[in-house]
């Protein structure tokens, strides 16, 4: 649990111009002069296009805790080439074509601040057609999409993304909508300068919240709760992959989840639903319980239990780890993808990578019901109690100390990227061995540091998990 301390307070920093123009700069927000007057626990969004040699100044890669420089990456980012862009948006797997043509669907523009869409509109072509089919002017005008659109969900999520894995926090993306109903992203800007007036309340109320939120957990400390729900399949003596409905039903705390196949909705996997807590611990051993009632259902039955990430070829396994007490922010998803899920990358056997980008991409998270996240990058770590209870105690402190983590990401730079998509692995152990370096350096470490070094340590020796074998071995699960 990070300790209490002074409440850090969010700022505007509109550069030295004072000029006010974007959305973010008409909200009359408290306004920092000086970058270097921000402390420790303070955020700081970063407002404009030529500050990137005043933000550079204050975010050199330190060993101490510094704040957050919301959008520190801006300028960067407005700098590249439309091909570059679009190269790394294709690495994480998001549909990208900058060159394509108002004609070919309709032209979307989504305003994002954090984890959310504050606006989404259409912005059609000058000529007021679409299509080949003119409007009419009281039409033409409706340009509004409404939160409750089929589309705003999909396009929020695509949009949210694609600056999250640019290393942005907030900023407007454009994508084209396809007549077949599929979205592309064909712009990404940084600033918020094309948000109409009549967003500026809900953007408001937006960072309003997040202010609130922050002064709370910087001043009191975070405790973050544990939940998971692993997936695991079931295969035949002939290899064949079981479904899971045959032994469990979709509901309780060991049930059968589905997949979409070619369309076809199927149930191959077993899922474990876990007990919440705060103790990596405690959820190892309620997943041993879990893992025990699917074996007194199965019984009798001659099959082999695996997991991993990809087991069996075209079924890839989820090890989504469930977070609440702590608010999903892109500071903390960027302290997940570090501390947990780039260790899992050099864990994992070869053949895994063949999963990615579509699944396992780095920074995918979804929100819950209750309040908390689902952290849905990591695969199916039951293959060990060992591996569960490092990826537990990993997920726990990064969750709780992302603002210490923050001071060292390697996964912020693009070479490192690369390399956890391309499986470069010397680059990945100097990633990994700086990571380690930031996490000996928190609370949450001295507290969990047998499960950590268990898994930093088989890194080292070049281990990697076995999908092959069948889980019970290592669970000490009887196979009857």
């Amino acid at each position: 649990m990070v300790n209490r301390s002074e409440a850090g307070t969010l700022w505007i920093y509109c550069g030295k111009s004072g000029n006010r123009r974007s959305a973010l700069e008409r909200l009359e927000l408290p306004e920092i002069r000086d970058l270097r007057l921000a402390k420790p626990n303070d955020c700081v969004m970063i407002v404009g296009e030529s500050e990137g040699a005043a933000v550079g100044s204050m975010n050199p890669v330190v060993s101490s805790v510094s704040p957050w420089l919301m959008n520190a990456a801006a300028s960067r980012v407005a700098s590249l080439p439309r091909e570059e862009l679009e190269r790394r948006l294709r690495r994480e797997g998001l549909p990208a074509r900058f060159g394509a043509g108002k004609r070919d669907g309709t032209p979307i523009s989504v305003s994002v601040w954090g984890r959310a869409a504050i606006e989404m509109r259409r912005v059609f072509p000058n000529a007021k057609k679409f299509n080949d089919v003119k409007y009419k002017r009281n039409l033409w005008d409706k340009s509004e999409i409404t939160s409750e659109h089929a589309i705003w969900k999909p396009a929020e999520k695509l949009s949210v993304r694609a600056l999250y894995m640019l290393g942005l926090d907030y900023g407007q993306v454009d994508l084209l909508l396809t007549e077949g109903g599929k979205l592309s992203i064909t712009g990404v800007s940084p600033f918020l300068k094309e948000a109409r007036e009549e967003v500026i309340p809900t953007l408001h109320e937006v960072i309003r919240g997040f202010s609130a939120v922050w002064a709370e957990e910087t001043s009191n400390g975070v405790r973050a709760k544990l939940g998971a729900d692993p997936e695991f399949v079931l295969l035949s003596p002939e290899g064949r992959v079981v479904p899971a409905t045959r032994y469990f039903t979709p509901e309780g705390d060991t049930g059968a989840d589905s997949v979409r196949i070619r369309g076809e909705k199927r149930w191959p996997l077993v899922e474990l639903r876990p007990r919440p807590t705060l103790y990596p611990e405690s959820l190892t051993s309620d997943v041993r319980r879990l893992l025990q009632v699917a074996a007194e259902r199965t019984i009798g039955s001659s099959l082999t239990w695996k997991a991993g990430a990809l087991p069996v070829p075209g079924l890839p396994l989820g090890g989504h780890v469930h977070l609440s007490g702590v608010a999903l922010t892109n500071e903390r998803l960027r302290a997940l993808d570090n501390a947990l899920a780039l260790p899992l990358r050099l864990l994992e056997p070869r053949e895994a990578a063949r999963r990615r980008p579509r699944y396992g991409f780095l920074g995918d998270a979804r929100s819950q019901s209750h309040g908390g996240f689902e952290y849905r990058t990591p695969p199916s770590w039951l293959v060990s109690p060992r591996l569960a209870l490092g990826a537990f105690a990993l997920a726990k402190v990064a969750a709780e100390h992302s603002r210490e983590l923050a001071s060292d990401r390697p996964l912020d730079e693009e070479r490192y990227r690369d390399a956890f998509y391309q499986g470069d692995r010397t680059l990945l152990l100097v990633a990994m061995e700086r990571v380690r370096q930031v996490l000996a350096r928190t609370n949450g470490y001295l507290a969990y540091r047998e499960p950590i070094d268990f898994l930093f340590d088989s890194i080292e020796r070049g281990r990697s998990w076995d999908e092959s074998s069948d889980i019970r071995l290592k669970w000490r699960i009887p196979i009857l």
